[in-house]
């Protein structure tokens, strides 16, 4: 019997699909078969595996182990951890092959892969689309595209890097003051190792949602909803807490509020780790992605770095940091990525303890230190439903057309959907590379032009049959 694994789930940077219909044990088994022969390609003969809290991935992460051992790859099985600690776990055991069982923030019924290419490096969309012919054309009868395998079967070797881990992140970080913090793991993964890591940085921790629970059963983890930080703000505002952090399934993301319970979102936070890192590397490129508002090249330029803006996605902006020799990169979807001190990839652990060391240093509160950048009101990230195989032809030919007649005299970028500039201004529309969605954000610096951008916004949009409004996060924000 031929099995069919759905191109469509091979994403820019990832992979993501419904279990039970388009990952199976079968087509599983397929796709790590795929990826041991591109590991064999290399030569690389060695992989870590390790999976989140889903109700699903022990079991794939069974399968995929199976398969890999099969062709001739030794497993160093890490067990349910976080994507972070995944990379760590590639020079722990000197290893660039990686496989990370995880569909991120994406709901329960999801799940999903991410791929080693080198040290805290995963798939880019080139390395995706060569997986994906690889678990196609491994799939049909050709002798000659069957998959690669070796004589002897790799060997699969058990252990819990944690404690490794923990000392290796807290080596690296700066005096952290006496502060209270709120947690909410949103019942996934985080749950078993940001309160302890936060408690033997110094930090009073107060722990809410942290027993991960494949079932999601507070909703789903994706620390950028409104839900989750309004949550998170309650817990901060009780505990009279100095902040709160909130964090996706797989750890590398994170969200946070200041002790009003107020949403900072992650691109003022890459605002303020930018003012950190020029701090010390006066004068260094600072990379962030298209959906970030104008205040982060404003406070680059200010603080005499150079802003670099490139595509949305984790493994285009490492890659782009890399290329760059940038000492930090950020998203507004909460993944940072440090190499001034750090390996480069993403670490919503790192990113907390460097936000609170560079409080503790500028002896300021998080509020104040937001008080003090350049002020833009902003919406959220908000999501809005649309069918996979349309949403990019539908931002390219239909919605980009809208917005330069809604915006004649603005400056446009077209590098990951449709991009905006305006002196006091920003909008942007793009295709999510990881779910049946559009991200739309947009700012201005007066609460008068912002609503007015608002009505437009929205008002184009709806102008689109294909788009569900239904279906998204955060899609209040067009009311």
């Amino acid at each position: 019997m031929t099995i069919q694994v759905p191109s469509h789930i091979f994403r820019g940077y990832d992979l993501r699909g419904l279990v039970g219909s388009e990952l199976t044990d079968e087509t599983v088994a397929a796709i790590a078969q795929g990826y041991a022969t591109w590991l064999l390609q290399r030569r690389i003969y060695d992989c870590v595996v390790g999976y989140d809290c889903r109700i699903s991935s022990p079991h794939f992460s069974k399968i995929v182990i199976k398969t890999l051992n099969d062709a001739g790859i030794t497993v160093y099985d890490i067990g349910m951890t976080l994507s972070q600690i995944i990379y760590f776990a590639c020079y722990y055991f000197r290893t660039r092959g990686m496989i990370m069982i995880t569909a991120s923030h994406n709901p329960k019924e999801y799940n999903g892969f991410k791929f080693g290419t080198g040290y805290s490096e995963t798939m880019l969309t080139d390395e995706i689309i060569e997986l994906r012919e690889l678990v196609q054309s491994g799939q049909r009868s050709s002798k000659a595209e069957q998959f690669l395998s070796r004589k002897e079967k790799g060997k699969h070797i058990s252990e819990d890097i944690k404690e490794e881990y923990i000392q290796d992140v807290l080596r690296r970080i700066d005096p952290v003051g006496k502060v209270k913090v709120v947690v909410d793991s949103c019942a996934a993964t985080t749950g078993l190792f940001l309160p302890e890591l936060l408690r033997r940085a110094g930090c009073e921790v107060i722990e809410q949602n942290t027993k991960p629970d494949g079932n999601f059963p507070v909703g789903t983890p994706d620390p950028t909803e409104h839900e989750v930080l309004e949550r998170l703000g309650k817990g901060v505002v009780q505990a009279k807490a100095d902040l709160g952090f909130a964090y996706d399934a797989d750890g590398d993301r994170l969200g946070i509020v200041d002790s009003d319970g107020t949403p900072i979102w992650n691109d003022v936070l890459v605002s303020l780790f930018a003012q950190d890192v020029l701090d010390f590397m006066p004068g260094s490129k600072i990379i962030f992605n298209t959906l970030c508002s104008k205040q982060v090249a404003d406070v680059v330029k200010a603080k005499g770095g150079k802003p670099v803006i490139w595509l949305t996605g984790h493994s285009f902006i490492k890659a782009k940091v890399r290329e760059e020799r940038a000492p930090f990169g950020g998203e507004l979807s909460g993944h940072m990525y440090f190499v001034d001190n750090f390996y480069g990839h993403d670490d919503g652990a790192i990113a907390s303890l460097r936000i609170l060391a560079y409080l503790t240093r500028k002896q300021q509160t998080l509020k104040q230190a937001v008080q003090q950048l350049p002020q833009y009101v902003s919406s959220p990230e908000i999501k809005v439903g649309t069918p996979d195989e349309i949403k990019f032809k539908l931002v390219s030919e239909t919605i980009g057309g809208k917005l330069k007649k809604l915006y004649p005299n603005g400056e446009f970028l077209e590098i990951d959907g449709v991009r905006v500039d305006m002196q006091d201004s920003m909008a942007i529309v793009r295709a999510s590379q990881n779910g049946p969605y559009l991200t739309v954000k947009f700012e201005a610096k007066t609460q008068s032009e912002y609503d007015q951008m608002k009505k437009d916004i929205s008002a184009l949009l709806h102008e689109c049959s294909e788009i569900d409004f239904s279906s998204g996060v955060n899609t209040s924000a067009l009311l």
